[in-house]
C-alpha cells in the first residue's frame, strides 16, 4: 500500500508538472533569414544573405520596475556584395565584398510600458567568415554562376563592442487594435557604430486582445514568465526609423587585390522602413517582413535598396 501511495503521488505530480508545462512557454529556439530574393528572383546586391540562429529564455526579475527578464544568445553570418553578386574589379564596385560573423549575448528587461536590451557582441570580417563559401553554395542551389569578386573583400578586422535597445509605449490599450511605440538602437564596437531612432506601428488583426511591447512577438518578448498568460496574436508591423553611421568597417576596411587604392564613403544617415506580418502561436512565432532603407555608401547610385526576412521559432 505504501508503494501504491507513493506510485499515486508520482503520478499526480507529474500530471501537474505536465499541464504546468504546456501552458507555459518561457524558452524559444530559431532562426531568422535575411535575403533579396525573397523580394524579387532578380535582385542580388548589398545586403545580399543574413542567417541568425538564436536562443531565448524568460525569468521574472524584480530590477527596477521590471517584472521580467528575457537572456538572449544570438550566433549569425552576414554578406554584403555591390550592385551585382560578381563585380570582380574594386574600381567597378559601388560597395566591397565583406563577410560578417557574430556572437550576441543580450538581457532585455521589460514591463508594459519599457523595453530596455543591454548585450555585448564579438566578431569579425575577412576570408575566415566563409561568406563565400555561402553565397556559392546558394548561387549553386539556384545555378547562378560562381563570383570571382570575392578576391577583393575586406580583410579581418576583429570586433568588440556593446549593444543597447530602448523601446518606449506611447500609444496602448488592450481593447485598441493598434499599437504605438518610440524605438531606439545603439551599436559601438570595432566593425559598426550606429544610433537608430524611430517609430513601431502594430495592427492587430485577431479576435484577440492586443498585447503590450511586454508580451508580443513584434519586440522579441513573446515568452511567459510565471504571471503572464499566452495571448495568440496575428498583427501587421510596421518599423521607420533613421540611423546615423559613425563607421561601418564592411564598407571602409582595408580590401584584398584593390590595386587602384580606390576608397569607399560611408552615406552617414540612412532610414529604414520595416514592414511585415507576424504571427504568435502557442509554440510558433512566424514573420515574413520586407525592409527598405536609403543607400548606405556614397558610391551607390540607387537610393532605395530592399530585402526580405523570415523567422520562425518554437517556444517551449
Amino acid at each position: 500500500m505504501k508503494i501504491l501511495r507513493v506510485v499515486t503521488t508520482l503520478i499526480i505530480t507529474l500530471n501537474i508538472y505536465n499541464t504546468t508545462a504546456q501552458n507555459k512557454t518561457d524558452k524559444e529556439f530559431g532562426f531568422i533569414s535575411d535575403n533579396d530574393l525573397y523580394v524579387s528572383f532578380f535582385l542580388d546586391e548589398y545586403y545580399t544573405n543574413g542567417l541568425e540562429l538564436f536562443y531565448k529564455q524568460a525569468v521574472s526579475t524584480k530590477y527596477g520596475n521590471f517584472y521580467k527578464k528575457i537572456k538572449h544568445l544570438q550566433l549569425g553570418q552576414k554578406m554584403y556584395n555591390p550592385y551585382e553578386s560578381d563585380v570582380p574589379n574594386v574600381y567597378n564596385q559601388d560597395r566591397p565584398y565583406a563577410g560578417y560573423v557574430y556572437a550576441r549575448y543580450a538581457e532585455q528587461f521589460i514591463n508594459n510600458k519599457n523595453l530596455l536590451t543591454i548585450g555585448i557582441n564579438v566578431g569579425y570580417t575577412g576570408k575566415k567568415t566563409g561568406a563565400k563559401e555561402a553565397q556559392t553554395f546558394i548561387h549553386q542551389f539556384y545555378n547562378i554562376e560562381e563570383s570571382e569578386g570575392w578576391k577583393t573583400q575586406v580583410k579581418q578586422i576583429l570586433s568588440l563592442g556593446i549593444h543597447a535597445n530602448y523601446v518606449y509605449s506611447l500609444f496602448y490599450k488592450p481593447e485598441s487594435k493598434a499599437q504605438v511605440s518610440f524605438i531606439n538602437k545603439t551599436t559601438l564596437n570595432t566593425i559598426f557604430a550606429n544610433v537608430s531612432s524611430g517609430i513601431a506601428f502594430k495592427y492587430n488583426t485577431t479576435d484577440s486582445k492586443t498585447t503590450a511591447i511586454a508580451n508580443t512577438s513584434f519586440f522579441e518578448t513573446a515568452l511567459q514568465n510565471a504571471n503572464e498568460e499566452w495571448i495568440k496574436e496575428g498583427y501587421w508591423g510596421l518599423k521607420s526609423y533613421v540611423t546615423y553611421q559613425i563607421s561601418d568597417k564592411t564598407i571602409t576596411g582595408e580590401l584584398w587585390n584593390n590595386p587602384s587604392q580606390k576608397e569607399f564613403t560611408i552615406e552617414p544617415w540612412v532610414w529604414y522602413t520595416d514592414i511585415g506580418y507576424y504571427w504568435n502561436l502557442k509554440k510558433w512565432n512566424i514573420s515574413y517582413h520586407q525592409v527598405f532603407h536609403t543607400k548606405k555608401t556614397v558610391q551607390i547610385a540607387t537610393q532605395w535598396i530592399r530585402y526580405g526576412s523570415i523567422q520562425i521559432s518554437y517556444k517551449f
